[in-house]
């Protein structure tokens, strides 16, 4: 790489980290726009080399949150396992398959949720906080979700574990984002894994894009925890909204390009 590009892939990073320890994810939502438009990488490659980068976000980040007592480690060992077993699905289906209505369908999903997290920013479920089986339940089931969208999105998987643990789990905002990150420590390498094999991952950006990650996410982590809970979920829900317009419109560019290989065919 130039010297140009290495500074552009640590800034990407640093831009990617901030985001996964501010709001709990791995910043993938940042940083696959980034890959594509910056590094010209294709849009297979960039979801591989993110999942790549994600995980240094975690790693760097979880420190912070763990220092303050803000991880459910207890939730987060089964909603690990459960999302190693789907993000490798995930990764393969993402090279087999449009993605074009899928993510449409998850543009109008985080909409949903970020409207409500909008109306109500405190945590707690309209069903009490569940506990014992039901909770080890949910969180499989969380985890398993999560993992099957990294898989396919190249992301953490954070965009739907943090409001599901707020919303089914009833955590708090910031006890949601450091499990989330707790997740994604066993997210990330399974899936980089996989989106390695089937040559998707451009190894030569990872070490300086992971450097700025490595920054970027404890700041943020430590700015998370002067934020109030009511600002920082309300935050979280306009960067779901912001993330679901981004992902909208990047599906219908994919549509359009699909329809015109298929009527040239």
């Amino acid at each position: 790489m130039s010297p140009r590009d290495r500074v552009a892939a640590l800034l990407s990073g640093l831009t990617a980290g901030v985001a996964g320890g501010l709001l709990g994810v791995g910043g993938g939502m940042i940083l696959v726009p980034l890959l594509t438009g910056r590094f010209r990488l294709s849009q297979h490659r960039a979801h591989g080399t993110s999942l790549a980068v994600v995980g240094a976000t975690a790693v760097s980040s979880l420190v912070v949150y763990g220092a303050r007592s803000s991880v459910a480690w207890e939730v987060a060992l089964p909603v690990g396992v459960a999302s190693i077993f789907t993000v490798r699905i995930g990764a393969r289906l993402a090279n087999r398959l449009s993605s074009a209505a899928l993510t449409r369908a998850f543009s109008i999903f985080l909409v949903v949720v970020a409207l409500r997290l909008l109306w109500h920013p405190q945590s707690g479920t309209a069903f009490g906080r569940p506990s014992g089986l039901a909770s080890t339940g949910l969180g499989v089931g969380i985890g398993a979700s999560a993992g099957l969208l990294a898989g396919f999105m190249g992301v953490g998987g954070g965009i739907i574990a943090v409001p599901a643990f707020t919303l089914l789990l009833g955590m708090s905002q910031r006890i949601a984002q450091g499990t989330s990150l707790a997740m994604i420590l066993a997210t990330a390498p399974v899936g980089t894994i996989e989106n390695s094999r089937h040559g998707n991952v451009a190894w030569p950006l990872v070490p300086t894009l992971a450097v700025g990650a490595a920054v970027g996410g404890p700041l943020a982590a430590w700015c998370a925890h002067l934020i109030p809970q009511t600002i920082l979920a309300r935050g979280f829900a306009v960067f779901l909204v912001a993330s679901a317009v981004h992902a909208w419109v990047r599906a219908g560019g994919r549509g359009s390009a699909e329809s015109a290989r298929k009527t040239t065919g």
